[in-house]
């Protein structure tokens, strides 16, 4: 097996579009975004321009209702006029691609309950050929490509079969649990209705640490801060780093509120959104994928989550991704003293909002 780990779209989206070009059979991409902005006219241009015989893209429906990170239906954004135009140029780019052969679907449609509005696909895949697949936090679209991430790519004829029979199962309506180890990695899966049985193997990672913990994601929440605190407790070097300038700006508050129950060291990663979500327990076992180790993706979104022990792979993750993403990070004190009465307080709507939709 060989893999690659691709950091920031400005690695990722060269090597992907050289085995677009270069592929023979099949592309399938999966995606949580894709619109028709320029990073995604590369991505539809790409795809009508490859050799290869069979190309599918499979994304979520939350794409159809959010364009450039906000709502499109919403009082402002129907005013827009730039919002409009990209509105547009998406559907003008999927109907060019689906009369070009290139088949379409989307996953999740939203209802009307509390899961089915917040139930999302949240995978973040790609197979070319029989020989090479991407997975990772990317999507396509400028904003996101402009964030910080990051891709792992995977040439493994193994990997690629067992990652197209849950692309095909996807496609077909059926979300699916699987598992599967290779040579450094294991690969998983979840069905967004039993996540926690396959989540237990994060928890149960966590608990089982003896020396440090390191996790990048913009939006950790319960359960998975409760497991930190008490690693942090019995004397663990537990590191949280999140964005300072997050989308959803309320989870910097509430990384500063959770960290302060605790000896957890909070830093900040400046200058732009980071996207990145990984975990590196005790410098051996490397979790990454398309988790943000957020309570939906616990309860119920579809995911994709590797356990890496290759030692080459996680030598390259704290080389270029842990070591530069610390020293450039802000250090926060969140000391309990700094913990305010309202944020308390919507800790525990938040608590309860979520503890509803179980």
């Amino acid at each position: 097996m060989s893999s690659e780990l691709l950091v920031d779209f400005k690695e990722f989206w060269p090597r992907l579009r050289a085995d677009i070009e270069s592929a023979r059979q099949t592309v399938l991409v999966q995606t949580f975004a894709f619109e028709g902005d320029s990073v995604g006219q590369n991505l539809a241009e790409a795809l009508l321009t490859s050799p290869a015989g069979e190309k599918r893209i499979l994304a979520d429906s939350f794409t159809r209702a959010v364009l450039s990170d906000r709502f499109r239906y919403s009082p402002a954004a129907l005013t827009d006029p730039a919002l409009r135009v990209e509105a547009r140029d998406t559907k003008a780019m999927q109907t060019e691609l689906a009369g070009a052969g290139v088949r379409i679907q989307f996953t999740n449609p939203y209802g009307l309950t509390p899961r089915r509005l917040l139930s999302r696909n949240h995978k973040k895949l790609i197979l070319i050929d029989d020989c090479a697949a991407y997975i990772g936090g990317i999507n396509f679209s400028e904003h996101n490509a402009a964030w910080h991430d990051m891709m792992l790519r995977i040439e493994d004829p193994n990997v690629v079969s067992f990652l197209r029979h849950d692309f095909v199962s996807t496609w077909n309506g059926e979300d699916r649990v699987a598992a599967k180890p290779f040579a450094g990695v294991e690969l998983l899966t979840t069905d967004g209705r039993t996540n926690r049985s396959v989540f237990q193997r994060v928890i149960n990672a966590i608990d089982g640490a003896r020396e440090s913990i390191f996790v990048e994601s913009p939006y950790v929440t319960f359960p998975f801060y409760e497991r930190l605190r008490e690693a942090s407790r019995r004397g663990v070097s537990v590191t949280v780093l999140t964005p300072e300038q997050n989308n959803w700006r309320f989870f910097r508050n509430y990384a500063q509120l959770e960290s302060a129950r605790s000896q957890i060291d909070l830093r900040l990663f400046p200058s732009r959104m980071s996207h990145l979500k990984a975990m590196l327990i005790d410098g051996r076992c490397l979790i990454a994928g398309s988790s943000n180790f957020d309570y939906l993706s616990y309860r119920i979104h579809q995911e994709l989550i590797a356990f890496i022990t290759d030692e080459e792979l996680i030598q390259d993750f704290s080389r270029r991704v842990l070591r530069p993403d610390l020293a450039n990070s802000i250090a926060v004190d969140c000391r309990a003293g700094a913990l305010s009465r309202h944020w308390r307080e919507v800790r525990a709507k938040v608590d309860a909002a979520l503890t509803f939709l179980t």
